[in-house]
């Protein structure tokens, strides 16, 4: 039974409630051109460059400077999360989404390049989702002027 569709449905999915998110706050075109940079970055740390980021976040915590530095993080991202809880838990599900998906990938043998591009075009694939209710609604308001 192939069970990665699931994990790639939900990592679309993720994508279009945050797109929606961003539609509802009427967000200028940067935002779009950060999470555009976000799914990239993401995407390339879980694929392409795992292995150095887990070897220095495990190194991390083997010295005292580094423990204290990775408690700072951790206390910084607490304030964060309770500061702006929203935005923070719609980073972790998209994490969370993408981790999902990176497993799958891994379970079916895909490469880091493939598992890379499987996760950026999901994950555009879901913010470009967010937009058709936009652009329905949109067309939609056309045709009753036209008519």
């Amino acid at each position: 039974m192939k069970s990665y569709w699931l994990s790639w449905g939900l990592l679309i999915l993720a994508y279009a409630t945050y797109g929606q998110l961003l539609h509802a706050g009427e967000p200028r075109q940067y935002v779009w051109w950060a999470t555009l940079a976000f799914i990239i970055v993401k995407a390339g740390i879980l694929t392409l460059v795992w292995q150095p980021v887990r070897d220095f976040a495990l190194r991390g915590f083997k010295t005292d400077v580094g423990y204290t530095v990775m408690v700072l993080l951790l206390a910084s991202l607490a304030v964060l999360a309770v500061v702006q809880f929203r935005a923070f838990a719609y980073v972790i599900v998209l994490m969370a989404a993408a981790l999902l998906a990176r497993v799958d990938c891994l379970i079916l043998g895909l490469g880091d390049r493939l598992s890379f591009l499987t996760l950026v075009l999901l994950s555009i694939i879901g913010l470009g989702l967010s937009w058709l209710p936009i652009l329905l609604f949109q067309g939609a308001e056309l045709m009753t002027q036209v008519l």
